[in-house]
């Protein structure tokens, strides 16, 4: 707690600082003061909210670390509990495989005779009922013999799967432990540099946001993924890109932006999926129409969005070097519609668990339309490829996913033939960050709920911070 009094404390004196020092004579006319004044106070206010989110992030994760010792200890206690059990069955077992040797060992000694000659040397009647009623006995109980090796065989079984279950959540919850303490630290380093950053403000530097620091999304545009509008504008910059398939084999995404890009597009028209997806995420969905069913679909789900072919906004416009329906574009940076969000989210900076080394992951939409990442580890991230070139945006910069989800979906169509993916129940996914593969399943409730996302034992899966793609595919 001392330390975020201290964070505040110093945010309250930049706060005197930064103010009283634009008070001086030496930064010009009152305009220009007041503008100077009123870029500090944002530049101040943004500094509080990252901050405030970096130590409730901190909070979280000494938590979670108290919570994973617990369990440690926890699983050290069953995992002694279990190799005793272990121990315990293996002298049993022993204990029986030695007795039933010996009755065999005896058998074998007194010269191997057999049930059957002892029958036959029955001399009457009654006492071959009573040779009968022995080695019915006999064969009684070695058959409980070897059906008590036998559950003990099984005990034993059940007992080293324990010990190696207890084993390997050791060896995960070390890890996650590991992973915890490395994010904690990471974002106590990212408050310490913001600060410091902050202080340097007072000599006329800025100070960075911390990239860790995630703002929720405010806008969702549907984007054209034909050839003619490739290289797109904006996708480089969005939060979270969803890609589906549409009419053609051919797809579509969905973009996520928290900031506001000066272009981007091409935007193409609405369907029920994008439409429950940009519900979803509560983001503002900008469109260019679509068919009577899904514009029906929009007004009955009271969806919050805008079709851009009947605005009269000045910041939607058309590029004349391109062929209409792939030239039409958006300036969020002067759309005025929704404003940033005030909601900041700390990702992580590390997983909290190992998968499998996953490299390379591909998929295809059809056989002329292959997506593919190739994990950069310098980088940390996913280089994405369309049909096996590098996919870039239309400044020229690569495509780099942090996080990639493929969501396995059922596939039908809607009125107009079109498929839709039934994106309401559950289903399998495949997750894969830092170079690693986990498998899971997706979740969602209803049309406005959100899709969760969750490792196999049930643990919901965080993502670390960075762009994330979601490829929405058929299911398996």
């Amino acid at each position: 707690m001392r330390k975020i009094y201290i964070a505040t404390a110093f945010i309250a004196a930049l706060c005197v600082l930064v103010i009283s020092g634009l008070s001086n004579p030496v930064y010009g006319n009152s305009e220009q003061k007041l503008k100077e004044i009123e870029k500090s106070k944002a530049e101040i206010e943004e500094l509080q909210k990252t901050v405030k989110a970096l130590e409730e992030s901190v909070k979280i994760r000494v938590n979670r670390i108290t919570e994973i010792d617990r369990e440690f200890i926890d699983t050290e206690k069953k995992l002694e509990e279990a190799l005793r059990e272990l121990s315990l069955s293996k002298t049993r077992l022993e204990e029986m495989n030695r007795a039933f040797a010996n009755r065999v060992r005896g058998v074998y000694m007194k010269g191997g005779i057999s049930y059957l000659e002892v029958l036959l040397a029955a001399d009457n009647l009654g006492d071959l009922i009573v040779r009968l009623g022995y080695l019915t006995q006999i064969l009684s109980r070695d058959s409980e013999m070897i059906t008590s090796i036998r559950g003990e065989q099984a005990v034993l079984q059940s007992w080293t799967a324990a010990v190696d279950e207890r084993r390997q959540s050791l060896q995960d919850l070390r890890f996650e432990n590991e992973a915890e303490r490395r994010n904690m630290d990471n974002l106590l380093r990212e408050k310490e540099a913001l600060l410091s950053a902050a202080q340097k403000r007072l000599t006329g530097e800025l100070f960075r946001v911390t990239p860790q620091a995630e703002r929720k999304p405010v806008y969702s545009i549907s984007i054209d993924n034909a050839p003619q509008a490739r290289p797109q504008h904006g996708l480089s910059q969005a939060t979270v890109v969803y890609e589906y398939e549409v009419e053609g084999r051919i797809t579509r995404y969905l973009a996520l932006f928290s900031t506001f890009p000066t272009k981007v597009g091409p935007i193409r028209s609405a369907r029920t999926h994008n439409i429950m997806l940009s519900m979803e995420n509560d983001a503002h969905f900008l469109y260019t129409s679509a068919g009577w069913d899904v514009l029906a679909k929009i007004k009955e789900w009271g969806t919050k969005g805008t079709d851009v072919l009947y605005s009269r906004s000045s910041s939607f416009y058309r590029d004349s070097s391109r062929k209409a329906p792939h030239n039409l574009y958006v300036n969020l940076s002067t759309l005025n519609f929704e404003q940033q969000s005030q909601q900041v989210v700390i990702r992580p900076a590390f997983l909290s668990r190992q998968g499998t080394p996953a490299r390379t992951i591909s998929l295809s939409y059809s056989k002329n339309y292959r997506v593919s990442y190739t994990y950069i580890p310098n980088q940390d991230a996913y280089r994405r490829q369309i049909n096996e070139q590098t996919h870039k945006d239309a400044t020229g910069k690569d495509i780099m996913a942090r996080n990639v989800i493929v969501q396995y979906v059922p596939h039908g169509i809607d009125f107009q033939l079109r498929p839709t993916p039934d994106l309401i129940g559950e289903g399998a996914i495949d997750f894969y960050s830092q170079g690693e593969h986990f498998k899971g399943i997706w979740k969602k409730d209803s049309i406005s709920s959100p899709t969760r996302f969750y490792y196999q034992d049930g643990q919901e899966i965080e993502r670390i911070h960075g762009q994330t793609w979601i490829q929405i595919v058929r299911d398996k």
